[in-house]
C-alpha cells in the first residue's frame, strides 16, 4: 500500500496538471451539457514475450532473439511499466472528469477488474489498477487456473450449424480469399525475408480454410510468428538490435506488423466470425451498462477480442496513427464512455486509446506533454449528434444486434 502511495505522489509531481484523455483543455460548451457517468474499457495485454519459444523461431532465421526475461508469452517488466503509467494517466483523466474524486474509495459494485485468465492478461489488469487506483487494491477477477483460456474471452466456433460456414465462405470471397489477404502484405514479407535474412520466407502463403469454422494459416504461419517477434523485439528494444543490425523505417516496421496482423485482420473483417467470438464480451458490455452503481470496468483479453468486438459493432475502419499495429495495437484500450445531459439522458463516446509505438519503445514519457492516441471510433449507419455522441438506445441497439444476429447458428436462442 504504501509503494502504491508513493506511486501516486510521484505520478501527480510528474504530470503537475490534470491531463485529458481527449483534449488538452475540456470544452466548456461540451461540459455544460453534459458529465461523465460510467467507463467501460476493453484492453489488450500490453508488452509480452513471443508466443513461440526462442528454439522454435531459431528455425527461421541464424540470428539471436532478444531474451525477454519472462516465460513464454508472458507480460514483460517492460509492459507492466507501460501500463501502469497508462493507468496513472487514466487516473487523472477520470479524476478531471469528476468520475472520481481525489480520496476516492470505491465501493462494493462501483468497480471491476475482469481478464481472462493468462498469466499477460492478468498482469495488465493488475498493472493497470495500481496506476489508476492507487490508494486502494481492486482485486482482478479471473475464472479457473492461470494460464487457463476463459471461454468469454476465447470462445471458440463450436456448435454451429451448416449455414455459419456457408455465411463465412461468401464473406471470405468478399476479401477476395487467400491469395488476396497474402498480397495485401507482400511488402511485408519481402522486408522481413531482409531482416531474417532468410529469402525462403517471401514464398509463403496466407491461407484461410472455412470448414467447421475458420482455420487460419497455409506456409506463412512461421513468418508470422517471426513478425510478430520482431514487433515485440521493437518494443523492448526501440533501435537497430530489434532488425537484428537493420535499420528500418516506420513505415518498414508497419509491414512486419501487418503480416503478423492478418489473422486479427481477418477475425474482423468477417462479420458472421466477428459476431460469434464478441458475443459473450458484448453481453457483458450490456450487463455493465445497466447496473446504476457501476463507475468503471476494465475487461482484459487479447487483440482478437479487440478485433472481433469491433467488427461485429460494425465499426468504420480507421487510420490509426503513431503506431506500426493498424488492427489493435498492443495494450490499446477500445473506450465506451457513457455521458448525461442534464436531462438525464444518456449518450456514448467510443474510441480507441493506446500508447504509441514511440511511447512504447520507450522514446517518448506518458505525460500531459505526450499523452495517449486517443482515435474516436463510428459506427456503420448510426451518425453522432452535433457534439460527437450517439444516443445510448442506438448503441444498445447495435450491440443487440450484434448478440442475436445469426446467434441461432450457434445454437444459440435470444
Amino acid at each position: 500500500m504504501f509503494a502504491k502511495k508513493l506511486l501516486f505522489m510521484l505520478v501527480a509531481l510528474l504530470y503537475a496538471i490534470t491531463g485529458q484523455l481527449v483534449e488538452a483543455a475540456p470544452q466548456d460548451a461540451f461540459h455544460s451539457k453534459y458529465h461523465l457517468a460510467q467507463v467501460i474499457v476493453l484492453s489488450r495485454h500490453n508488452i509480452r514475450a513471443p508466443l513461440t519459444g526462442s528454439g522454435t523461431l531459431a528455425g527461421i532465421t541464424a540470428h539471436k532473439w532478444h531474451d525477454f526475461g519472462v516465460g513464454t508469452g508472458e507480460l514483460t517488466a517492460h509492459g507492466a511499466q507501460i501500463e501502469e503509467k497508462m493507468g496513472a494517466y487514466c487516473h487523472l483523466y477520470f479524476q478531471k472528469e469528476d468520475l472520481f474524486p481525489a480520496d476516492y474509495q470505491p465501493g462494493e459494485r462501483d468497480i471491476r477488474f475482469y481478464a481472462n485468465a493468462f498469466q499477460r492478461t492478468i498482469a495488465t489488469a493488475e498493472s493497470f489498477e495500481t496506476g489508476m487506483f492507487p490508494h486502494v487494491d481492486v482485486p482482478v477477477q479471473y475464472n479457473g487456473n492461470v494460464n487457463d483460456a476463459d471461454p468469454v474471452f476465447l470462445p471458440g466456433q463450436g456448435g454451429h450449424k451448416a449455414p455459419f460456414d456457408e455465411n463465412l465462405t461468401e464473406e471470405l470471397a468478399v476479401l477476395g480469399g487467400s491469395s488476396a489477404l497474402t498480397q495485401s502484405v507482400a511488402a511485408g514479407i519481402k522486408t522481413a525475408a531482409v531482416v531474417l535474412d532468410n529469402p525462403e520466407v517471401s514464398t509463403g502463403e496466407f491461407q484461410v480454410n472455412i470448414q467447421e469454422g475458420v482455420h487460419l494459416g497455409g506456409s506463412i504461419r512461421p513468418l508470422m510468428t517471426a513478425c510478430d517477434a520482431l514487433t515485440l523485439q521493437y518494443y523492448e528494444l526501440g533501435d537497430s538490435r530489434a532488425g537484428f543490425g537493420h535499420e528500418l523505417s516506420f513505415n518498414e516496421w508497419r509491414e512486419i506488423a501487418a503480416v503478423k496482423d492478418l489473422g486479427i485482420h481477418t477475425y474482423r473483417h468477417l462479420p458472421t466470425l466477428s459476431r460469434a467470438l464478441a458475443r459473450p464480451l458484448l453481453s457483458i458490455f450490456q450487463e455493465e451498462l445497466n447496473l446504476q452503481r457501476r463507475k468503471f470496468t476494465f475487461l482484459c483479453g487479447h487483440d482478437t477480442n479487440i478485433a472481433s468486438v469491433m467488427g461485429a459493432m460494425e465499426v468504420k475502419d480507421t487510420e490509426l496513427p503513431e503506431t506500426i499495429e493498424q488492427e489493435a495495437p498492443i495494450g490499446c484500450k477500445l473506450v465506451v464512455e457513457e455521458w448525461q445531459d442534464n436531462e438525464g439522458e444518456s449518450y456514448v463516446a467510443l474510441k480507441l486509446v493506446y500508447p504509441s509505438t514511440s511511447q512504447l519503445c520507450g522514446k517518448t514519457p506518458i505525460n500531459v506533454e505526450n499523452p495517449p492516441q486517443v482515435v474516436p471510433l463510428h459506427l456503420q449507419n448510426i451518425h453522432p449528434n452535433p457534439d460527437g455522441l450517439i444516443t445510448m438506445q442506438d448503441f444498445q441497439q447495435r450491440l443487440t444486434d450484434a448478440i442475436t444476429s445469426d446467434a441461432e447458428l450457434m445454437g444459440l436462442r435470444y
